[in-house]
């Protein structure tokens, strides 16, 4: 027969291993990017790529400060298309998102 203090002791090291799965669960979701966030991005990568076509360097620079400013990395910007590309008809919200922000762009400029 099991002792008491083994049963106790296996109970905790279970419940530790549920809190750390949880846990874990909570990081990952939290870290995930919105599509909110990606649309933003997406427009001012868009916007960047067409006036810094010819200058390289300078695109390089405006994409860093995009980046850095949104506080978003290339590895997440892929994990987000990863992500949508195992569910494509989740794209047409997106590309909703992007259109719209693009249209406020466009009456902002106006």
């Amino acid at each position: 027969m099991v002792s008491k203090t083994r049963l106790f002791i296996i109970g905790g090291l279970i419940l530790l291993c549920i809190l750390v799965f949880l846990w874990l669960v909570v990081l990952r979701s939290s870290s995930e990017l919105s599509e909110e966030k990606f649309a933003e991005v997406y427009v001012q990568l868009s916007m960047a790529k067409e006036m810094f076509a010819a200058d390289t360097v300078k695109l390089e620079e405006e994409k860093e400060r995009i980046f850095k400013e949104a506080e978003v990395t290339w590895e997440e910007i892929d994990n987000f298309v990863n992500r949508l590309n195992e569910k494509p008809q989740e794209w047409s919200k997106v590309w909703k998102k992007i259109v719209e922000k693009l249209e406020q762009r466009r009456q902002d400029l106006k």
